[in-house]
């Protein structure tokens, strides 16, 4: 192994553990479009459909704080965003089929956090989801639930390999050997 892909290997082992929390399962169907979406958590408002409250506080004040958080920055969610991201805390597993209707608990804090999340088409079967933890959190303030929620959604949105890599890059390459 190079040193460069050591270092590359070393910096991302890094990097995830300092990330709190844990995704425990990430599901992507074979039709996401990874090239249309993988910009979406930087660059546009996401409307948000949260189920559940781990915190017992009202829930307009909980909605208000997930949104803030995971919301790229300057941008507030809209209904009327085609991007819909399913929050349900509570769950501990789904699969894709049932991922955007995922049922969420009100259950006091203290304990561990889990949360099922969905990138939702319409009302069919999510595009993409996950499953994740947190545990130690102080409150629906802690930068540790804003960090692992962020990092959630974000999750949902995976970059493109070059396998997905749309045809049309190929038939109009204007440089040599692209």
């Amino acid at each position: 192994m190079s040193r460069t892909l050591a270092m590359i290997l070393l910096a991302g082992t890094l990097a995830a553990a300092c990330t709190p929390g844990r995704i425990d399962r990430v599901g992507v169907d074979p039709s996401y479009p990874a090239w249309q979406y993988h910009r979406v958590p930087y660059t546009r408002a996401m409307k948000l459909d949260i189920s559940g409250n781990p915190f017992g506080i009202e829930q307009e004040a909980f909605n208000r704080i997930v949104s803030e958080a995971v919301q790229p920055r300057g941008l507030v969610a809209t209904d009327s965003s085609p991007y819909r991201v399913h929050l349900a805390f509570g769950p501990s597993s789904t699969g894709r089929n049932i991922a955007c209707r995922a049922q969420g608990a009100t259950a006091p804090a203290g304990g561990e956090i889990r949360l099922v999340a969905a990138l939702c088409p319409g009302n069919g079967p999510a595009l993409t989801y996950l499953t994740g933890s947190i545990a130690g959190v102080t409150g629906p303030d802690d930068p540790r639930f804003a960090q692992f929620m962020r990092n959630a959604v974000v999750r949902l949105f995976p970059r493109p390999s070059n396998d997905d890599r749309p045809d049309w890059h190929h038939d109009h390459c204007v440089f040599p050997n692209c």
